[in-house]
């Protein structure tokens, strides 16, 4: 009984003791970054800032923020934590910001700092800022502080509108797998003092080269993404209103959309097909009335409007020698042997895409 008592006493006390030598951290004595943002100064400076919320007695949220210049990304935190009062913590980091300039000159330092850190999640929120991303960060939006409304404006289009998933890994691992190109969400803060999602950064290797219109990033999302909830607008031609013609729309909601990429790698030029499935809900038409007919006019229309635009859209990342749809990758998972040079140099510039749309208008009873 007493060799029984000891056994239990014994890692008992190793725990309290070795619990007595953690060093005890208080939150309201740290700064616990939310945010940061990455700005090009010039060739051997950028300038980083750190957004962290300060916590009222009021129970309101205040946007503090440091800055700092610097040759690299671990000298700018450095800098930081000597005009800091406080300890920064990046604990809890969910987005990080990059101007930008700094976005063509080159992010794959700020991307490989980050995945280094072991206390950065890797579910984190990347993305490209139109102007200073430091002069956005720094504003002043929602009431939980500017870290979590970017971030709840990021999920929230990811979940529900046109913005493809996107975060620290898979810009990383887009970046390093063959087959690939990665891409960022594109923001910017609009003269009304808001932010609003205006695009998605291209990058060819690490460097931003151009972007997808936000008009064209439905068309984006259903070839890199699955659809869970969009909308798309169809034009369905002219009517007459007294004097004036009026342009008829049918708006169509609730759209569920899925792709699937086929490749014919024994053809000569290579031949790719994308398959686009897609579903969705007539929730506003402005013509007379919504009929059967005219049902199976939207279906066609947006057929038509759908591999139009995904095409125009897969020709423009071929010309400009980028493949964020995954084109390679698929071709590399099915050619054994795959060369990933003879495809970037010779292939994949010839290939010829065929985008085939399969749309079904599953409900429009409600608005005739």
């Amino acid at each position: 009984m007493k060799n029984l008592k000891k056994i239990i006493l014994l890692p008992t006390t190793i725990i309290l003791l070795l619990t007595g030598c953690v060093e005890r951290e208080i939150l309201d004595d740290l700064y616990i970054e939310t945010g940061k943002a990455y700005d090009y100064v010039d060739e051997n400076k950028i300038r980083g800032t750190a957004l962290f919320p300060i916590y009222s007695k009021d129970k309101t949220i205040k946007n503090g923020t440091l800055s700092a210049e610097a040759s690299s990304t671990r000298e700018v935190l450095e800098k930081l934590e000597r005009r800091s009062q406080q300890p920064l913590v990046r604990g809890s980091l969910d987005v990080v910001l990059i101007g930008e300039e700094m976005a063509r000159h080159g992010i794959i330092d700020i991307g490989d700092s980050l995945q280094r850190d072991a206390s950065v999640g890797a579910r984190v929120y990347l993305m490209v800022v139109e102007g200073d991303a430091g002069e956005l960060i720094q504003g002043n939006y929602g009431q939980r502080g500017n870290g979590m409304f970017i971030s709840n404006l990021i999920t929230h289009n990811i979940k529900r509108r046109e913005l493809p998933k996107t975060n620290l890994h898979m810009f990383m691992f887009d970046y390093f797998q063959d087959g690939k190109t990665p891409y960022l969400p594109l923001i910017k803060q609009t003269p009304e003092g808001d932010i609003a999602i205006t695009g998605i950064a291209l990058f060819k290797k690490a460097k931003m080269i151009d972007r997808v219109q936000s008009k064209d990033m439905f068309f984006f999302k259903i070839l890199v993404d699955r659809l869970a909830e969009g909308s798309h607008v169809i034009k369905l031609g002219e009517k007459k209103t007294g004097h004036t013609e009026k342009e008829i729309e049918a708006s169509v909601t609730s759209l569920i959309a899925k792709h699937k990429i086929k490749i014919k790698h024994k053809a000569d030029p290579v031949k790719v097909t994308i398959k686009i499935k897609i579903k969705g809900i007539v929730r506003e038409y402005t013509g007379k009335k919504l009929t059967s007919k005219k049902v199976v006019e939207v279906e066609k229309i947006m057929k038509k409007d759908i591999e139009k635009n995904c095409e125009r859209l897969l020709k423009k990342f071929q010309k400009l020698g980028i493949d964020p749809i995954g084109i390679g990758q698929h071709q590399k998972h099915g050619v054994r042997g795959f060369d990933i040079k003879k495809w970037e140099e010779s292939i994949y510039p010839n290939v010829q895409f065929n985008v085939v749309a399969d749309v079904q208008i599953l409900e429009a009873g409600t608005v005739e």
